[in-house]
């Protein structure tokens, strides 16, 4: 993993190096198309589950101004949820479990409109906010107590948040580096006696990226 990363890096920083360009890129009105792919960390394990893989995805995005801009992705990630609570509650003479752990895949088609500001000529700092479409193609629960239920829906929408690097090369390319949130889907429950509490998936990722324009 990190030397795939390693690998990546460089080979962003070396076509920097080659096409880079002094003159200051307005992106107003341009389509860009790109990829990018880096580290998935699953916050939502709470266990000795692996919580650190590797994601990939492609984009597209549209710069409706020259500091604003939409995009549509595509985006493959592992998701996650463990928890195991065990709760005492009032004229009970034992406690009530409250476990599962849910191994899961998605692919996210998350929606962004992101805000582009300069630090330094061509280099800017980024703000975006966002709704993704998730769909599961793998769903493991397993250790769940008998108390709770497994049918939850395959397809659920999550809210991302992100903040990030932009630097272009020139008016054609840029790379990026930014990291993201994603809050997702309730995969469990627990009850005591000061109320309820949910399990939701939650997931940061690392993006390296490039994006190229054919206008």
């Amino acid at each position: 993993m990190k030397a795939i990363l390693i690998i990546i890096v460089f080979s962003l920083l070396s076509n920097k190096i080659i096409s880079q360009t002094n003159e200051i890129v307005n992106p107003n009105g341009n389509w860009f198309i790109g990829a990018e792919m880096g580290t998935n960390t699953i916050n939502s394990f709470s266990g000795a589950e692996t919580k650190t893989t590797f994601q990939g995805g492609i984009l597209t995005e549209y710069y409706f101004a020259r500091h604003w801009s939409a995009s549509a992705r595509i985006k493959y990630f592992e998701t996650g949820v463990s928890f195991y609570n065990s709760s005492s509650f009032p004229y009970l003479e034992s406690s009530v479990i409250y476990s599962g752990t849910f191994k899961g895949a998605v692919i996210a088609i998350p929606l962004s409109i992101k805000w582009e500001f300069r630090i330094y000529k061509n280099l800017g700092a980024n703000l975006k906010l966002g709704y993704a479409l998730n769909i599961e193609t793998k769903s493991t629960y397993s250790n769940y107590s008998s108390n709770l239920s497994t049918d939850f829906p395959k397809q659920y929408g999550s809210a991302n948040v992100g903040a990030g690097l932009n630097y272009f090369i020139n008016n054609k390319m840029a790379v990026s580096l930014d990291i993201e949130r994603y809050n997702g889907s309730n995969k469990g429950h627990s009850e005591h006696i000061l109320g309820k509490s949910s399990y939701e998936v939650e997931n940061v990722l690392m993006n390296f990226g490039m994006k190229y324009s054919f206008k």
